[in-house]
């Protein structure tokens, strides 16, 4: 591939032994790539000043096929694609949406010698074009000076390009439409020629909408079918090939004929229903796969008795499913969810999520995320068969409990009980309604930072880059509460700068393109005749990422008993102390150290994190309305691999941790600061509230030993006790801390070890040195 995600680590040779095939070069070779983007940008060009669901037709229609990859040889379905340094989609990939430019890769290509200077000229003026074109190059442009220098410059870079990762920030923006849950169910119920009739009805039935908003929805339809025909003619070809083994000619047949008939009519079968959603979330650029349990458990009982095809067999073509989301390496999505209330067909849905569980248990990746959705009166043998898998270290199934989860839906969103059922975990545990909500994760708070900027005078630990508005510094705040209060206006600030940037990113976007494949299936769009975040459908939301919450909750509360109550250190020394990263200072990192700790069940520090989780949760929360797009914001805290990325850029902090070295993780204790045992670190979980924000993740870590050999004297009642009294939510890492060690030693005798990150999944040796610590470190029970 051409350019892929910020987790990306693999190559093909890392995939020697396994069943899945990774083609990690691009179909393109350079001079067809250039002549592609070069036509690409003439389409653009020529359609500039359509009208937005125009032109996102004609564009997407440019990109395809050129950036599907081929059929590998084990594929029992179609649905690969390349990420080319030029090209469009609504979340194309981590920091970049809407039209989109990897410059780098252009400067690269146009310094490299072997390029003639022919193609370099013609490079430069790619360049030179989407230079003042691209999505982001425009939300950069026309942000507001003062809150550039909050979200983007720290008042220290140009703020051309976005730099989440090689500097400080309190707050910082990323702008994309995320966490896209369609309605697979219409998909599949309807097929093709079916959404095409359902677009002329609504059309024909709401003449007061605007007519390009549907054309520009049939044209983008065409291009999936176009896309489908080639496929099928990509298989056709591959069974005619010399030498090609008879039982592989007829899985290539299957798959030409299969994807011809997608064509023209609705899936029948499991396999096709399969098929028609790879291609069709392909093209979209969504990256959760919805309630699969449920939309395809119909097809899969149907099929078994009619002896289609036995559990074997499902098992077969699933993981072929799993093997495409593997090569994605979009780690950080790929969501399945199975079970909870709600589901259509919860007697079929049932009996495929068994499957499904052994299809992660077997192949055994960091994708999909499966997800199981628990309720009272659940099928037993679910939970039974989550817990084996998670026994044996899968890390899958995430286990959420729905019954302490949909009252806080309905409150934060603003919606009925029955509308909070279709609620979804999307990516790293934010939260959203089922193809009715959108809840894009868009902007990020790092509330260290923010505790930084309000100590020393507004600027990071260096002194360089501008965090927060204050020019008051610890010295400054008489009490605690004026701390406390300093603190807390700039949380709102930024929160607000946060959201307002947050929608003036989708308003870019919304100029740009319609969204059309999302459009026709999310609720309420057809009828209304506008896109998802124009007001399209039932609502259109967004989130701000928080981390570090519990490093924040901690220092504040060591800043008070050190500083105001107990006046063991002075504001200076604990100011000086942190710009100089302890050095010299090592008594009074000891005393923040020996200051009491979230996580042990102590009153101290657990209602400090309360405090800190609230006002967060509230702050963010009032902004809801007030900005376009946003008829619902809140926080999420959930962690991927960021808490590490953050905190190579926030100083040492009052709760003891070293400048540079990892922030707390998600809603959990500091890595190894839960001394207490695993019914006190419960307990402090959960006097957090759960029904004031849009996803928090626990992480919880067991031994082997403890886990299978205990698991009916001590894990089940220990996770009966923590859902029975609140707990929404456990991602479960059952491993031990010898296999750690032995793969930081010998990561080639590793490759298969799967750890649990944060609201995501990852090979524990393809994990930068930092976050193996973090990992490392957390408390095994």
């Amino acid at each position: 591939m051409y350019w892929k995600e910020h987790y990306t680590t693999r190559t093909a040779r890392s995939y020697d032994g396994y069943d899945t095939i990774y083609n990690n070069e691009s179909r393109l070779d350079f001079p067809e790539l250039l002549d592609h983007m070069e036509a690409f940008t003439r389409v653009y060009q020529a359609c500039e000043n359509d009208p937005p669901a125009i032109r996102e037709a004609k564009c997407f229609d440019a990109q395809y096929p050129q950036m599907l990859l081929g059929i590998m040889p084990n594929d029992l379905f179609c649905g690969r694609a390349d990420i080319f340094p030029l090209g469009m989609n609504a979340q194309y990939i981590n920091s970049e949406w809407g039209f989109v430019m990897n410059f780098q890769w252009f400067e690269e290509k146009i310094q490299d010698p072997d390029v003639d200077e022919k193609d370099r000229r013609r490079l430069k003026e790619l360049r030179d074009f989407w230079s003042d074109h691209t999505s982001t190059r425009r939300f950069l442009a026309e942000m507001d000076p003062e809150d550039k220098i909050y979200m983007v410059t720290g008042g220290v870079t140009d703020g051309r390009t976005l730099d989440l990762e090689g500097q400080p920030h309190a707050a910082s923006a990323l702008q994309r439409v995320a966490g896209i849950f369609l309605d697979y169910e219409k998909l599949l119920s309807l097929g093709l020629p079916g959404l095409h009739r359902l677009v002329d009805e609504k059309e024909k039935k709401h003449p007061e909408n605007d007519p390009d908003f549907y054309e520009g929805i049939r044209m983008s339809l065409r291009t999936v079918e176009k896309v489908l025909l080639w496929y099928a003619g990509q298989a056709h070809e591959l069974a005619k090939m010399d030498g090609t083994d008879p039982v592989r000619i007829e899985e290539l047949k299957e798959m030409e004929r299969i994807c011809r008939k997608l064509v023209e009519k609705k899936p029948e079968t499991f396999r096709e229903a399969i098929q028609l959603v790879i291609i069709y979330t392909l093209l979209d650029g969504a990256r959760e796969w919805g309630r699969m349990d449920d939309y395809l458990g119909p097809y899969y009982v149907r099929d078994k008795e009619n002896g289609v095809l036995d559990d074997e067999e499902a098992i077969r073509l699933l993981t072929s499913f799993w093997r495409l989301m593997i090569v994605k390496e979009q780690v950080t999505d790929d969501r399945v969810i199975i079970g909870g209330l709600g589901r259509k067909h919860p007697k079929e849905a049932d009996q495929l999520a068994m499957v499904i569980m052994e299809v992660s248990r077997r192949v055994r990746d960091i994708v999909p995320q499966l997800t199981l959705r628990m309720y009272q009166g659940m099928d037993p043998k679910l939970y039974q068969k989550a817990l084996d898998c998670l026994g044996e270290g899968v890390t899958y199934p995430m286990l959420y409990q729905d019954e302490n989860i949909i009252p806080g839906i309905q409150k934060v969103f603003g919606i009925s009980y029955e509308e909070a059922l279709g609620w979804m975990p999307l990516g790293c545990g934010e939260f959203t309604i089922d193809h009715r909500i959108i809840a894009s994760p868009n902007s990020i708070l790092n509330l260290p930072n923010v505790l930084w900027g309000t100590i020393n005078g507004g600027y990071d630990s260096t002194g360089q880059y501008r965090l927060t508005p204050n020019n008051t510094t610890l010295a400054d705040y008489e009490s605690f509460e004026e701390l406390w209060q300093a603190y807390c206006r700039n949380i709102e600030f930024l929160s607000d700068v946060s959201a307002r940037n947050h929608s003036r990113g989708y308003a870019i976007i919304a100029g740009d393109m319609s969204l059309n494949l999302h459009n026709l299936l999310y609720d309420g769009c057809l009828d209304a005749g506008k896109s998802v975040i124009s007001g399209g459908t039932v609502k259109c939301g967004g989130s701000d990422e928080i981390y570090g919450l519990v490093t924040c909750s901690d220092s504040l509360y060591a800043i008070k008993k050190c500083v105001y109550d107990e006046q063991k250190i002075s504001k200076e020394i604990l100011l000086a102390a942190l710009k100089a990263d302890f050095n010299g200072y090592e008594e009074v990192r000891t005393m923040l150290l020996d200051v009491d700790k979230f996580g042990n069940d102590l009153d101290g520090p657990d209602e400090m994190m309360q405090a800190v989780h609230e006002q967060v949760s509230f702050a963010t929360m009032a902004l809801s309305g007030k900005y376009f797009g946003l008829d619902c914001f809140g926080m999420v805290n959930i962690n991927n691999r960021d808490n590490a990325t953050h905190g190579r850029y926030t100083g040492a902090t009052p709760d003891g941790r070293r400048a540079g070295t990892y922030l707390s993780n998600a809603n959990n204790p500091t890595s190894g600061m839960d001394k207490n045992g695993v019914t006190a670190f419960i307990n402090s979980l959960l006097k957090a509230r759960n029904d004031i924000h849009f996803g928090v993740v626990q992480n919880m870590k067991f031994s082997k030993d403890t886990f299978n050999r205990m698991r009916d004297t001590v894990i089940i009642p220990v996770l009966d006790s923590y859902f029975g009294r609140g707990g929404t939510q456990a991602m479960i890492n059952v491993l031990g801390r010898e296999d750690l060690e032995n793969a930081r030693k010998e990561p080639e005798k590793y490759a298969n070890l799967i750890v649990r990150v944060g609201g995501f999944s990852a090979r524990y040796v393809e994990l930068s040195d930092e976050v193996q610590l973090d990992i490392l470190n957390r408390t095994l029970n």
